[in-house]
């Protein structure tokens, strides 16, 4: 029989905000409806449990604990917390439902991943605490008799017979059931105190006075719920942000809260095993705009302090155009590929370390000047294309044919881009040249070779190219296109 695990989150709004704060396991925190001293008090910690309680104001938990660190709820702290939950099953399950601060997921298919389900159970605590929440698991065999499982323990697991189930929910009260005000006054006045009594009632006799709710609440309590799974696919992104007390108008502090953001976004992504193949911040500035920035990565990367680093560049090349009141960053996941060693070659750089200079890289210089070189097909010989580098996988090994050159001929260091010079001609060619760092006679010219072509493109050339053995004792490749000189390179 299938087992399904209900992840619970209580309290998940005051959780989000404890996500972001360095300091949330030691001190007393307090999630307020409002910032006023009459605002109610909605959730607190268990530190702060032994002084306050939910429903007090702020003035009111103060006074009993000064100590009390108070916070509101921001939305996109909230939603971000809201997916890691969603994040946390798909990292044991392909798909998962969702449900306020819940969270539903497959857990009868991992037993070859784990002895039994209540290591299932252990291991999704263990996972939660890495992404900053405090979780509640049952497994059952339904998803309504797992909903219930999480209200009895931290940990909780009903047996899949329908017999044990049953003995499983009869001492329990009725408030693990969840039933509504009324039902539960209706219940209270007809005597019944545990989940047991209610089960001996029958369906069709309770749906007379309390209505389908009522005859659902007696088949949930006799081990036969009805409530379908409905998982649904991941999301294509990984989003978490934050929004500022205050506006901030310069890049340190602004980078302290990214990290923040980066270090969570990543710990969503190695919960599931991927990594992070491109990043979009959107930053909300002052009074109500966006400044959107495209981050550039060549390839995967698990980096924080990468990803940390190409953000800072892209900030500092150019800086918003107003105080920052708000961030949001934007995660694309992929799988990181395994790199198959080669017994024959020596081993490269780790794949992870080189994506992560790539991705440097490609932000220093722009990402379209990293690659592999490759030659252009065209004539003309200063052209050469770049190809996407190749970070992970191993190139295949050639004979001693194909690994020799096809020729002796000399290697051309190229100057890119080519140096104009100016050349004195004489009747039997180049006879000196100058240029800004080379002044030479020259000794030997053989050419010229002509060369035309990409007449189709609209941009056709029509060179002729000189080797030349100049007195300084090196050898150049120099053309003329049109009226002007440029020296290719020199020979090795």
């Amino acid at each position: 029989m299938s087992s399904l695990a209900c992840v619970h989150a209580p309290d998940i709004a005051l959780q989000a905000m404890l996500r972001g704060l360095a300091d949330a396991s030691t001190g007393p925190f307090a999630l307020a409806a409002g910032t006023g001293g009459r605002a109610p008090m909605l959730a607190v910690t268990a530190v702060a449990a032994r002084s306050v309680r939910p429903g007090m104001t702020v003035a009111q938990a103060l006074a009993a604990l000064p100590s009390l660190r108070v916070v509101t709820a921001r939305q996109p702290d909230v939603d971000a917390a809201t997916a890691a939950l969603a994040d946390l099953g798909l990292g044991f399950a392909p798909r998962v439902e969702t449900e306020s601060e819940r969270v539903f997921f497959q857990a009868g298919d991992l037993s070859q991943l784990y002895p039994d389900l209540s290591a299932v159970a252990h291991a999704v605590r263990t996972r939660a605490a890495r992404l900053g929440l405090d979780v509640r698991v049952g497994i059952a065999a339904s998803k309504g008799l797992a909903r219930i499982a999480c209200r009895t323990a931290e940990i909780a697991i009903v047996p899949p017979s329908l017999a044990a189930a049953r003995a499983f929910l009869a001492p329990l009260p009725l408030a693990m059931l969840a039933p509504n005000p009324e039902i539960a006054e209706a219940l209270a006045r007809w005597g019944l105190r545990t989940v047991g009594e209610l089960a001996r009632l029958r369906p069709e006799d309770v749906a007379v006075r309390l209505g389908a709710a009522g005859a659902r609440l007696v088949r949930l309590a006799r081990a036969q719920d009805d409530e379908a799974f409905l998982p649904q696919a991941p999301t294509d992104a990984v989003e978490e942000g934050t929004e500022l007390d205050y506006a901030v108008d310069s890049l340190d502090p602004l980078a302290f809260v990214l990290r923040g953001l980066i270090d969570r976004a990543l710990a969503r992504l190695a919960c599931r095993g991927l990594a992070c193949a491109g990043l979009t911040l959107r930053l909300t500035v002052e009074p109500r705009g966006f400044d959107v920035r495209e981050v550039p990565l060549q390839s995967p990367t698990r980096e924080a302090g990468i990803l940390l680093q190409l953000v800072r560049l892209e900030l500092s090349r150019r800086a918003p155009s107003a105080p920052v009141t708000g961030l949001t960053i934007l995660v694309l996941p992929a799988r990181v590929r395994a790199t198959q060693l080669d017994m024959l070659r020596p081993n490269g750089p780790a794949p992870d370390r080189l994506a992560a200079t790539l991705a440097r890289l490609g932000a220093l210089v722009g990402p379209e000047h990293v690659g592999t070189p490759r030659v252009a097909d065209t004539w003309r010989e200063e052209a050469m294309l770049l190809d996407m580098p190749n970070t992970g996988e191993s190139r295949p090994l050639r004979d001693d044919a194909q690994s020799r050159p096809s020729d002796a001929g000399a290697g051309i260091r190229r100057f890119r881009p080519p140096q104009e010079v100016e050349v004195i001609m004489e009747r039997t060619g180049p006879s000196a040249f100058r240029g800004k760092e080379t002044v030479a006679r020259i000794l030997i010219a053989a050419g010229p070779y002509r060369i035309s072509g990409e007449w189709w493109t609209g941009k056709s050339f029509h060179r002729e190219y000189w080797d030349v053995h100049a007195s300084d004792g090196a050898v150049y490749r120099m053309h003329q296109d049109g009226e002007k000189w440029f020296l290719d390179g020199y020979y090795d």
